[in-house]
């Protein structure tokens, strides 16, 4: 499979290539964590799942490789962060440089679209400080934001 910009191709088209049921994986991607988040295999509903603490970039797609195999994922959506006047900016470019090199890594076997996550980081430390103990409240968020992506993604196909 390749790369995908969601707003730019016709996804339609490669979501009837793929089973029509299966889970995907949303990851958000930063510099110190990068958070991860799977869908039912109705595609329905996203659950966050996992943080991973980056070391190098190797073993960071080594564990989500493993993770991708252990959930029987069959496509993969990373948030694309814009600004606010849909503008790229430093982190999109990381964004979509991670998105190349994990489609290299697992050579190509996963569509991977991107997708723009605008407001998905403020959406989980909302969630993260309304619902969740105080106790709790000290933890990333990322996995959370990785499942807003995913959401987003899911309610719009």
């Amino acid at each position: 499979m390749t790369i995908f910009n969601f707003e730019e191709c016709t996804n339609q088209e490669v979501l009837k290539e793929l089973p029509k049921f299966g889970r995907f994986l949303g990851i958000d991607v930063g510099t110190k964590r990068i958070g991860l988040a799977l869908s039912d295999a109705s595609r329905f509903i996203a659950s966050p799942k996992l943080i991973i603490h980056r070391v190098a970039q190797i073993k960071d797609f080594e564990k989500i490789a493993n993770f991708i195999a252990e959930h029987e994922v069959i496509g993969l959506v990373i948030g694309r962060p814009v600004d606010l006047q849909d503008n790229p900016y430093e982190m999109t470019f990381f964004a979509e440089n991670f998105a190349k090199n994990l489609d290299q890594f697992l050579q190509s076997k996963f569509p991977i679209f991107l997708f723009e996550e605008r407001y998905t980081s403020a959406e989980a430390r909302d969630v993260n400080t309304s619902e969740i103990s105080r106790k709790k409240r000290t933890r990333h968020i990322d996995d959370i934001a990785a499942s807003f992506i995913l959401q987003h993604f899911l309610d719009s196909i």
